[in-house]
C-alpha cells in the first residue's frame, strides 16, 4: 500500500496518464499523414514499438526524478518538506486534461462532425481502382485486384447497388473529381482507396465519399502482411457496410469460394486476371502461364482454374494459343471443377464447355445457376441475357444493364445487335453515338458500326471503310469478315490475298474464314473466278479442306453423294448416324432436309431424338442462333414451328448479315438450307428482292440461279 502511495506522491499515474493520452494522438496524427506523404508501411509500426518501449522509461524517470524550483532532482535527494510534488501535479492535470480534450475533439469531430450515409438515400455504390503507391508503380494490378474483391464482395450484397468493374474501373488514372465520377456512374457513394506492397507487408488504405458533398463518411487505414490479404478484405468491406447503415453480420461479407488461402498463388491470381481484361493475343497467352503458376502453388485453387477456362474462351477468339492446347486444356479444366465449392464462375466455364459439346439443356441449367449465385457479374449477366426467348423482354434488360454497367460496351454491343435484329435501326444509331463518345477507337465500337451498317443497312462499302480506318488488332472474326465484305464488293483478289495472309499468319483459325471459302468455292463452280484466282484459291487451302468445303457445297445444292462416302452411309446404321452428327451438326442436318425433300424419314427418326437434345433449347432460347440457318433447317426436320413461322423466322434472318458467317449468305437461298420455305408463296419474291437490293449492284455475280 506504501508502494502506491508513493506511486501517486510521485505522479507516475498522471504523467503515465499524459504520456497515453499523447501517444493516442501521435498514433492517429501518423494514421492521417502516412498515405498523404507515401511512408513506408514500417513507419507506423516502428513509431509504435518506440512508443510502447519509451512508456516503461518515462515511468521509471517520474519515480527517479522530481521537478523543483532549482531544476530536475534525483527524488531521494529532496526533502519531503521541500518537494512541490503537489504543484507539479497540479500542472501535470492542467497537460492531462488538455490532453484529453483534444481527444475527445477528435473523437466528437471524427463522430458529430464528419459526414454519415443518410438512410433514405439509395445505397448505391461504384468501387474506384486502388492507386498504386509503390515507387516504382509496378504493383498496379496488385491495386486493382484488391479493389475488384472488394467489388465482388459488395455486389453480393442485394441491399446494395454495385457498379460492375467495367464501368467503375474505366476511371483509372482520371483527374476526374469525385463528385463528377459519381455523376456519371449515377451513385451515391463511391469507394477509393490505394495499396503499397512491400515484400510480405501491405498497407490498403481506403476512403467511402458521399458523392453528393464530396465528404469523407469513412476512411481506415489496415497495415498487415500479405498472408492475412483475405482477412482484410472482409474486414475493410464489412467496415463499408457498416459506415453505410446494413445490418449485417461480419460472416454475410466473406470473399468468393474457390478463392485460395496461399498470398503468392493469390497474386499470380489477379496477374493473370487483369492480363485476361486485356483480350491481345499476346496478353492472353501470358494470362494462360500466370493462371498455370497459380494453380502449381495451389492445386484446390479453382477460382483460379475457372479464370483460366474463361481465358482459352478468350483465346479462341483473340488467338495466342493454338486451338488443340486450348482443346486440350478445358477438357482438362472441366474435370477439375468437378470438385469445386458453388461459385459463379465455375458454372460459366462448365456452361461454355456444354455448349461446346452441344448439350443444351444442361448448358441452360448452369448459366442460369451462374446467373442465381451472381446476377451483378457483367460475364455471367451477359451470358444469362443471351438465352432469355422474349428478345423484347432482353432488349428491356439490357437497357436495365445501363444502370449498373453504364460503361459496358458489351453491353451496348448487344443491345445494338438485338435492335438490330428487330429492325429498330434508329435506336440502334443512337447508342452507337453514346459508343463513340465512351469507347472511341474500341474493337467494340467497330463491331457495333458493323453490326449497324453491314447487318442492319447491308452498306458494304461504308463497312469496308471502318476497316481501313480502323488501327487496333482485329479478332478472328473480324478478320473473316474484312475478307467477306471484299468479295461483296467485287475485289476477289483483294479478297484473296487478305485471306492468304490471314491463314499465314493464323493458321489455327481457319475456321473464321470458312464460309468465305464455301462463298469462292460456289463462284469456282459457277465459273465466275479467273484461272489466276483459281489457282490462288488452291495454294490457300490444302485438299483436305478443298474435300471440306466439296461436300457442303453438294448438299447445299441437294446432292448427298459426298457426305454418304465420308461418314459410310450406303448402309447406316444408328452408331454411324450419330457420328456424323456429333463430329458435323449442321452439315448433318442438310442430309436429313435432303431425305425428307425425299420423303425418306428413316434416318431422320434415328436422329431426332438426338437432335432436339442438342437443339431445340438453344434454337429456343439462345437470340443470337435463332438468327442462324442451322435452326431454321431444325425446325423443318423437327415439325415443331409451322410453316408461316418457318417462313416469318426465314425473312427477318434473310435480312440480318451475320458478321460471323456473312459469307454463306449468297450461297443459301437456293439451297437445302431453305427447304423448310420454299413452298411458302412468298418465298421467291422475298429471296429476289433481297438479292437485287443487297447484291445487285455491288457484286451480281452472286446472285446464283438454280441449276
Amino acid at each position: 500500500m506504501k508502494f502506491f502511495t508513493e506511486l501517486k506522491r510521485r505522479n507516475v499515474f498522471k504523467v503515465a496518464s499524459v504520456y497515453l493520452v499523447t501517444c493516442w494522438i501521435i498514433l492517429q496524427i501518423v494514421a492521417v499523414i502516412s498515405p498523404a506523404l507515401h511512408l513506408p508501411i514500417l513507419f507506423s509500426t516502428i513509431t509504435t514499438v518506440i512508443l510502447a518501449i519509451s512508456f516503461p522509461f518515462v515511468c521509471i524517470f517520474a519515480w527517479a526524478f522530481e521537478l523543483t524550483p532549482d531544476g530536475l532532482k534525483r527524488t531521494g535527494e529532496v526533502e519531503v518538506n521541500e518537494s512541490i510534488h503537489e504543484y507539479t501535479g497540479s500542472k501535470i492535470n492542467y497537460i492531462l486534461i488538455a490532453a484529453l480534450i483534444l481527444a475527445l475533439g477528435f473523437i466528437a469531430y471524427e463522430k458529430l462532425f464528419l459526414t454519415s450515409a443518410d438512410g433514405s438515400l439509395e445505397r448505391s455504390i461504384a468501387v474506384l481502382p486502388f492507386e498504386d503507391m509503390s515507387p516504382d508503380k509496378s504493383q498496379s494490378y496488385f491495386g486493382d485486384g484488391i479493389a475488384e474483391e472488394i467489388l465482388n464482395s459488395l455486389a453480393r450484397l442485394k441491399q446494395l447497388v454495385v457498379i460492375a468493374r467495367t464501368s467503375s474501373f474505366n476511371f483509372k488514372d482520371s483527374n476526374i473529381d469525385i463528385r463528377e465520377i459519381g455523376q456519371k456512374l449515377n451513385v451515391n457513394y463511391v469507394l477509393e482507396g490505394s495499396v503499397r506492397k512491400d515484400r510480405d507487408k501491405v498497407r490498403i488504405t481506403a476512403q467511402l465519399i458521399d458523392v453528393t458533398s464530396g465528404a469523407h463518411i469513412w476512411s481506415q487505414t489496415y497495415d498487415r502482411t500479405l498472408d492475412s490479404i483475405f482477412a482484410v478484405q472482409d474486414e475493410l468491406t464489412f467496415a463499408i457496410t457498416q459506415a453505410l447503415k446494413l445490418n449485417l453480420l461480419p460472416e454475410q461479407v466473406k470473399y468468393e469460394a474457390g478463392m485460395t488461402d496461399t498470398p503468392e498463388a493469390y497474386e499470380l491470381f489477379i496477374l493473370g486476371r487483369e492480363l485476361a481484361y486485356q483480350r491481345t493475343s499476346k496478353a492472353l497467352r501470358k494470362s494462360a502461364e500466370v493462371l498455370k503458376r497459380a494453380i502449381e502453388l495451389d492445386e484446390h485453387f479453382y477460382l483460379a482454374m475457372a479464370q483460366l477456362y474463361t481465358t482459352y474462351i478468350l483465346a479462341s477468339e483473340y488467338g495466342g494459343i493454338d486451338y488443340a492446347t486450348i482443346l486440350a486444356e478445358q477438357e482438362r479444366l472441366f474435370w477439375q471443377l468437378q470438385a469445386a465449392p458453388d461459385f459463379a464462375l465455375k458454372y460459366l466455364a462448365l456452361s461454355f464447355h456444354a455448349s461446346q459439346k452441344y448439350q443444351t439443356t444442361v448448358y441452360l441449367a448452369l448459366i442460369r445457376r451462374a446467373y442465381e449465385l451472381a446476377p451483378n457479374d457483367p460475364l455471367v449477366q451477359n451470358g444469362y441475357l443471351l438465352i432469355i426467348e422474349d428478345i423484347d423482354q432482353t432488349i428491356e434488360q439490357r437497357f436495365a444493364v445501363l444502370r449498373t454497367n453504364p460503361e459496358s460496351a458489351i453491353n451496348y454491343r448487344n443491345l445494338i445487335d438485338l435492335l438490330i435484329a428487330q429492325g429498330r435501326v434508329a435506336e440502334a444509331k443512337d447508342l452507337l453515338n453514346d459508343m463513340e463518345t465512351k469507347f472511341p477507337n474500341t474493337t467494340l465500337l467497330l463491331v457495333s458500326k458493323l453490326l449497324v451498317y453491314f447487318t442492319g443497312e447491308h452498306d458494304f462499302e461504308k463497312s469496308l471503310r471502318l476497316f481501313a480506318n480502323y488501327k487496333g488488332e482485329l479478332d478472328g472474326n473480324l478478320r473473316a469478315l474484312e475478307t467477306t465484305l471484299l468479295i461483296f464488293s467485287d475485289r476477289i483478289d483483294d479478297a484473296l490475298a487478305l485471306m492468304q495472309k490471314n491463314t499465314t499468319n493464323h493458321p489455327t483459325q481457319f475456321d473464321f474464314e470458312y464460309s468465305n471459302a464455301l462463298l469462292l468455292s460456289q463462284l469456282r463452280n459457277y465459273e465466275r473466278l479467273t484461272p489466276a484466282q483459281e489457282t490462288k484459291f488452291k495454294q490457300i487451302f490444302d485438299d483436305t479442306q478443298q474435300a471440306e468445303f466439296h461436300i457442303l457445297l453438294e448438299l447445299l445444292n441437294g446432292n448427298t453423294q459426298s457426305f454418304i462416302e465420308k461418314y459410310e452411309l450406303s448402309n447406316p446404321t444408328q452408331q454411324t448416324l450419330k457420328k456424323a452428327l456429333s463430329d458435323d451438326p449442321y452439315i448433318t442436318m442438310l442430309y436429313l432436309a435432303i431425305l425428307k425433300e425425299r420423303g425418306k424419314t428413316d434416318e431422320l427418326n434415328i436422329l431426332l431424338p438426338e437432335m432436339k437434345s442438342q437443339f431445340e433449347s438453344h434454337c429456343i432460347t439462345n437470340l443470337v442462333s435463332q438468327m442462324s440457318n442451322s435452326c431454321l433447317v431444325f425446325w423443318y426436320l423437327s415439325e415443331q414451328h409451322s410453316a408461316e413461322q418457318r417462313f416469318t423466322s426465314f425473312s427477318k434472318q434473310l435480312n440480318y448479315l451475320s458478321i460471323y458467317y456473312g459469307g454463306m449468305t449468297p450461297s443459301l437461298p437456293n439451297s437445302t438450307g431453305y427447304n423448310g420455305v420454299k413452298n411458302h408463296p412468298e418465298f421467291k419474291s422475298t429471296v429476289r428482292k433481297f438479292m437485287d437490293d443487297t447484291f445487285r449492284q455491288s457484286n451480281p455475280k452472286l446472285i446464283f440461279e438454280p441449276r
